[in-house]
């Protein structure tokens, strides 16, 4: 057996601030150590319930921030920049599981730590729903006939997962106060229930079912800053509903992915 592990930082134990997940802080040294501890209790647990190899996606910013020695033998972890695929690098049908960790809440969500979808620019939505990051990735799994194990972040976050993920197993790492404030869980406390919920979900595994959709899939893009307009007219396939809002319809999740972190990559770029 073996299963696939996306990392964020955002949604990890005791993360209130951009200080902790950018720059070259002592903030961000102590985030990154709580981050690789979150990974690491996870891969234990999955290792005790008979899983043999483990790809770990470090998905944070520059994909540096893990600390790999730190973690057990059986993981594998997928580092370095930019990567066509973001977030789902390699991920195919052949992982017996998906399990996000560290997720955070979607893009103009008016509580949440650190809310976002690739960008604070754009938000998204599929046939009328909001969707944000753990979405998207859990449906690209889902295409694969991949079941999502395990999610953790911060109790927003969690509340937005459950509506597409309602067997999917849920660890609450923090509960917001404002975009950048939270009532912090003691970060040992966390990795215990990290490690007991992986457990249960290793368990559990063939009572929980891969999130699904038909294409064709419909998304539609809708931006927070008028300005970048004209930049999503640059992209074939895109229509334009609005001033503000852009629709395309995909044939896949991964297409539809592909065109969420185009556009949110070509948002963030400085010309």
């Amino acid at each position: 057996m073996k299963i696939y592990i996306i990392a964020d930082m955002e949604g990890i134990a005791g993360v209130v601030s951009k200080d902790q997940t950018e720059g070259s802080s002592s903030h961000l040294e102590v985030a990154r150590l709580q981050y690789t501890r979150e990974v690491k209790a996870v891969c234990e647990a999955a290792i005790e319930e008979g899983v043999e190899e483990i790809y770990i996606n470090d998905f944070h910013g520059n994909g540096l921030n893990l600390i790999p020695e730190k973690l057990p033998e059986e993981a594998m972890v997928i580092r370095g920049g930019f990567r066509p695929s973001s977030g789902f690098d390699l991920l195919d049908k052949t992982f017996s599981g998906l399990v996000m960790l560290g997720v955070h809440a979607r893009t103009a969500t008016g509580r949440g730590v650190i809310p976002h979808t690739y960008s604070q620019k754009i938000s998204f939505e599929m046939f009328g729903q909001p969707v944000g990051e753990f979405d998207l990735l859990s449906l690209i799994a889902g295409e694969c006939k991949v079941p999502t194990l395990l999610v953790s972040g911060d109790s927003i976050a969690i509340e937005q997962a459950r509506t597409n993920l309602p067997s999917t197993h849920m660890v609450i790492t923090k509960f917001p106060v404002g975009t950048e404030s939270a009532l912090c869980i003691h970060p040992n406390r966390v990795l215990t229930q990290l490690k007991d919920e992986m457990r249960r979900a290793v368990k559990n595994i063939q009572s929980i079912e891969p999130p699904q959709i038909a294409p064709p899939l419909q998304l539609l893009i809708k931006l927070h800053d008028v300005t970048l307009a004209h930049r999503l007219e640059w992209i074939p396939g895109i229509k334009k509903v609005d001033d503000t809002t852009f629709e395309y319809l995909g044939k896949s999740m991964k297409e539809i992915a592909n065109v969420v972190y185009g556009t949110t990559t070509l948002a963030e770029c400085k010309f």
